[in-house]
């Protein structure tokens, strides 16, 4: 019996073929589990930092530190993802086919083991045995196994958040396709200005009202190939003298096809008039009046199609309606429409100013009759300002170009709506206006009189810079025009503005030594003046050159719009005399322009600047807060504030650095008051965006900062977070002893603060003469030193 059995026993010393494949492989099995362990920790690490950085990029800043570090994640996890799938079959193929050899050819000299159906019940049981332990089927830690595990619910939402490789293969694919996707909405997002077609060059027209006065107009107009890019690709040698059967010739010269000035504006005063009757310089309407020939328009390639045309000796607070016509045989234009503006009233007519009153900042009773703000009226208007604006900005996935005219079959977002579905969208002009424009429908006009713009009106360098060419600027602006949200409102009120530094790149100044910047600044420049700065006030305080900034007045109230970038010393050199924001020329202006409203009877003073005029943006944590403002400038700073103390009722206006803070000024102490406290403040800032743009959670403005550490500035209110905001400023001077500035800041759609800065009355003071005994520059402008308050 125990001989017999000896033959049915296995040698002690010998081993089953397929357990001595598995000792053979057994060194291989700790080496692939080492290489299997480090693809599964760069596939999770790659998928997380994607992940992180596309929600970085895509809904809290768009920063050009990520561009390139999203695609290397996201070929890091493609390539980890790829080699991991390989490795989870070739091992169990292997396997499986070794088994298979060494089951077919084991125990060949012993037939007397088994019948043939115990050997192949036995082989059956030791090859799946041996597969299950073979080397290349580990478990979570090296490559897949053959056998289905079924997943635990923390496994599958581990892998699904962090991208992990998983034993189901379903969930897998589900992680790749949600990693492809959100690769796929950042490439949609860096590229939507490129790809978009509706701001290509060929496609996009506007007709909009830029800069209006009392007897005056500014007509800004975008018309490429006027008569098709057939024939302005044709030959120019050789003149074209009809199209579509009609004669082409310009007023002084026949025929030619380049001819630069083939459209011209047609106005006329509006059939219906929503303008108070009270009016005594306007006559209700009652029959239509002839359109009367308007300018020409120069269109050429050399100005992107666009033009500039001003229409003069208008009534003051009259309703007008304008178009565009060929100018060779006055047909209009199949893509135009008629636009309508009103002009500002006469300031001659404001209210006389007497008595005597003290500023006082503070919120005061909430006049009801907001509604009652006529057009006609010369001491009570309505503006708003903001800055900072990029479109698609927080992205939203319903935006995707593979899926978003899906949405628009079913009627969501459809173009001209505030839908987050709509592309090139800008939310913070739909909301503009949703609440100025389409809310105040029953009233027959806007709330706004005009909107003006502070500056980064583009984003050139974000998230990259495409370098000093006019192609890449033209484009951006195209994009920001052909946006259906800014069309809701350069369609309805007029829009002026500055530029400020992402213009043309990050903290430039006309003083840089970057070579870069000094290549970039004419044609970013070049570019703003075609559409932004053509269509604002023409600079009247410097004839014969070509500056930037510019002056307006609305009823008995003046504006002075400075240019901080052009003139600017480079933001690294010592702050003393020799450093400046605004240049001689300017700051001269600015001076002569404070002694003129002084001297009459202007009651606000609105000065812009398109950077913070406070110092109080600053601490460890700030980047350039402190660098590229006024802060960085304080020997100049203090200069300006010497004057404007002098000066009642200014107020500044500012942005760029993507939150609210309004705060009070003085001047500096002379060294005869230094153990004085600080009692006034009579300048009031308020900087607010951004429009349309990022907010950081990092709060860098503080009463600490700065000259607020001295209490030369005074902090009012301070609301940094909001992706959209903007400032209503409501100029009440009515109440000639009680003049009024009302400030509203919308966040994201909502009221968030209001405010009442109520001014002192202004009378009218006799000129004085200025002698030749005048010593100091405030002597020379007309300003004494006494008190104001």
């Amino acid at each position: 019996m125990t001989h017999g059995m000896a033959g049915l026993m296995p040698d002690a010393e010998s081993r089953h073929p397929i357990a001595s494949l598995q000792d053979e492989q057994d060194g291989h099995a700790s080496c692939s589990g080492r290489r299997a362990t480090w693809l599964m920790s760069i596939q999770t690490l790659s998928s997380s930092l994607l992940r992180l950085m596309v929600y970085v990029f895509l809904r809290w800043i768009p920063t050009s530190i990520v561009v390139k570090p999203i695609p290397i994640a996201y070929l890091l996890y493609l390539g980890a993802y790829l080699l991991n799938r390989a490795r989870s079959h070739e091992p169990v193929e292997q396997n499986e086919r070794a088994v298979e050899s060494v089951t077919a050819n084991s125990n060949p000299e012993n037939p007397a083991v088994s019948t043939p159906s115990q050997k192949g019940t036995a082989q059956s049981r030791d090859a799946k045995a041996a597969a299950a332990q073979a080397p290349g089927n580990c478990g979570r830690r090296g490559v897949l196994v053959k056998r289905k595990r079924r997943i635990g619910i923390f496994d599958a939402l581990f892998a699904l958040l962090f991208g992990s490789l998983s034993s189901s293969s379903t969930l897998n694919k589900l992680v790749l396709l949600l990693n492809t996707l959100a690769f796929a909405w950042f490439a949609d997002s860096v590229l939507s200005p490129i790809a978009f077609p509706s701001h290509w060059e060929h496609h996009l027209h506007f007709f909009r009202t830029g800069a209006i006065g009392p007897t005056f107009a500014k007509l800004h107009i975008r018309y490429p190939f006027p008569f098709g890019e057939s024939a302005y690709s044709s030959n120019e040698s050789a003149p074209i003298t009809s199209i579509d059967g009609l004669p082409v010739y310009t007023e002084s010269d026949p025929v030619i096809l380049s001819n630069p000035e083939p459209m011209r504006v047609i106005y006329r005063e509006a059939l219906s008039n929503s303008i108070s009757s009270s009016s005594p310089s306007k006559v209700a309407v009652k029959e239509a009046h002839r359109w009367e020939r308007g300018p020409l328009l120069r269109l050429t390639p050399d100005s992107d199609w666009t033009a500039t045309a001003q229409l003069s000796d208008l009534w003051p607070a009259t309703e007008y309606e304008w178009s565009v016509v060929f100018a060779h045989n006055h047909t209009r234009p199949r893509e135009e429409r008629v636009q309508r503006f009103v002009t500002f009233p006469d300031p001659m007519l404001s209210r006389a100013r007497a008595g005597t009153a003290k500023t006082v900042v503070g919120p005061t009773a909430w006049r009801e009759d907001e509604d009652q703000n006529p057009l006609d009226d010369p001491n009570h208007f309505t503006f708003a300002t903001s800055s900072c604006v990029k479109p698609d900005f927080p992205w939203n996935p319903s935006q995707f170009i593979l899926w978003h005219w899906l949405f628009h079959l079913f009627g969501y977002g459809r173009a001209g709506t505030s839908n987050p579905a709509v592309r090139n969208r800008i939310q913070g002009f739909d909301m503009l206006a949703d609440r100025a424009i389409e809310s105040r429908r029953r009233l027959g006009h806007p709330a706004l009189r005009f909107f003006m713009s502070l500056g980064d009106t583009i984003y050139a360098d974000v998230p990259v810079w495409g370098g000093a060419n006019i192609s890449k600027y033209r484009n951006l602006y195209r994009n920001l025009f052909a946006s259906q949200s800014f069309r809701r409102v350069y369609e309805k009120i007029p829009v002026i503005g500055i530029y400020d530094d992402h213009e043309a790149k990050n903290n430039w100044s006309g003083g840089s030594d970057d070579e870069d910047i000094q290549a970039a600044i004419p044609v970013a420049t070049q570019s703003w003046q075609e559409y932004i700065g053509g269509a604002n006030p023409d600079n009247t305080l410097q004839e014969g050159t070509r500056e930037h900034w510019y002056t307006f007045r609305y009823g008995d109230t003046a504006f002075f719009v400075m240019d901080v970038r052009k003139h600017r010393t480079s933001m690294e050199h010592e702050d003393n005399a020799g450093k400046q924001v605004l240049g001689d020329k300017q700051k001269v202006a600015l001076f002569q322009w404070l002694s003129a409203v002084n001297s009459s009877s202007t009651t606000f003073k609105f000065i812009v600047s398109s950077v913070p005029f406070t110092s109080l943006w600053g601490g460890k944590l700030d980047v350039d807060g402190s660098k590229d403002s006024w802060a960085a400038y304080l020997t100049e700073r203090d200069e300006l504030l010497e004057v404007m103390h002098y000066v009642p009722n200014v107020i500044v206006l500012s942005g760029d650095r993507h939150e609210f803070a309004a705060t009070a000024l003085a001047k500096r102490k002379s060294e005869e008051e230094e153990n004085e406290s600080y009692t006034l403040w009579p300048v009031t800032e308020f900087s607010t965006s951004p429009l349309n743009m990022f907010y950081l959670p990092i709060r860098t403005l503080g009463q600490e900062n700065g000259r607020g550490a001295t209490g030369q500035e005074k902090l009012l209110k301070y609301i940094p977070d909001g992706n959209v905001k903007w400032t209503e400023f409501e100029v009440d001077t009515r109440d000639h002893l009680q003049p009024i500035v009302r400030a509203t800041v919308m966040v994201d759609g909502k009221e968030a603060w209001r405010v009442d800065i109520v001014g002192k009355p202004v009378v009218s003071a006799p000129k004085q003469a200025v002698g030749g005994l005048a010593k100091t520059l405030l002597e020379l402008l007309g300003f004494k030193s006494r008190k104001w308050f």
